[in-house]
């Protein structure tokens, strides 16, 4: 009896740790042993190749070309969705119930599928009926041609990234300062602290670690991030959009070289893992010990 009671929760698990083994441990084994081989459309017949496609890839400018894109756009991106994150999740937590209408109205972009996003923004960057062009034109401004320009196009990418993931990182802001006991509040208000010395000295030390992990999530996400730009822009103009995942699509499906996207996938996935690990060492290494 006690040794089923010591299996019971385990055999609970069981089909969740089966659907993790079937859609994410078998695919990786599957593209992992891809990048090891030479695999193209348009050849028969598959042959091992070695490292082959990993040095192929790694000496292509195009690739460290969409690496710098992938970072610039993810520290960016990053930056500005902590920074409006926080001051939302600071908002949120001042409005009252009766106002959860307006909260709710902040999370609604997060709630928007990522394709169906991409196509609102490209609508309304379009050049000819896009609305932003339309309010330019109003103002006395010429019209913007925001995607088919290498600068404007990485501005709009990150827009719509920030617009649609910033609540995410209000959310868990919030979540945070809902853990702040309210008698440090209390004390440091009968201590005379205006509402600034209050934001600089208790709320933002103790919401550090929660912000963390939001970066940290949204890191992740922006490293391997694809939909977004593949509906955005493609990856244009001129390649000036394009992530390491939209290279890694298009090796795989517009050149038929599955050898090359399989192994640029792998290399995805080890610097996402690799900032991961680093990351997490770095910020939450001392608590964890």
């Amino acid at each position: 009896m006690n040794s089923l009671r010591t299996k019971l929760p385990y055999l609970f698990l069981l089909p969740g740790v089966t659907l993790v083994l079937a859609f994410n441990l078998v695919p990786f084994i599957n593209t992992l042993a891809i990048s090891f081989k030479n695999s193209k459309l348009i050849l028969p017949g598959e042959t091992f190749a070695g490292f082959h496609n990993y040095q192929v890839v790694l000496t292509h400018t195009r690739f460290w070309y969409s690496l710098f894109i992938t970072l610039s756009f993810a520290i960016v991106s990053i930056c500005l969705e902590a920074i409006l994150g926080l001051c939302l999740g600071l908002l949120m937590n001042r409005l009252s119930r009766g106002n959860s209408f307006l909260r709710i109205c902040i999370l609604i972009p997060w709630t928007i599928p990522t394709v169906v996003t991409a196509k609102i923004w490209q609508w309304m960057f379009d050049y000819n009926l896009g609305i932003i062009n339309y309010l330019l034109e109003v103002l006395g401004i010429t019209r913007i041609n925001w995607l088919g320009n290498s600068l404007l196009a990485f501005f709009s990418l990150t827009v719509a990234d920030v617009w649609k993931t910033a609540p995410f990182v209000a959310i868990i802001v919030l979540a945070g300062l809902s853990s702040i006991p309210q008698e440090m509040h209390k004390a440091s208000i009968i201590d005379g602290a205006n509402s600034w010395q209050r934001l600089r000295f208790i709320v933002l030390p103790l919401l550090l670690p929660v912000l963390g992990v939001a970066i940290l999530f949204r890191a992740i996400d922006a490293l391997r991030i694809f939909d977004l730009v593949y509906v955005l822009t493609g990856g244009g103009p001129g390649g000036s959009t394009e992530t390491l995942s939209v290279y890694a699509y298009k090796l795989f499906f517009y050149k038929g070289d599955f050898g090359q996207g399989a192994a640029t996938s792998v290399i995805i996935l080890l610097l996402v893992a690799g900032f991961g690990y680093f990351y997490t060492k770095k910020s939450f290494g001392e608590g964890m010990r």
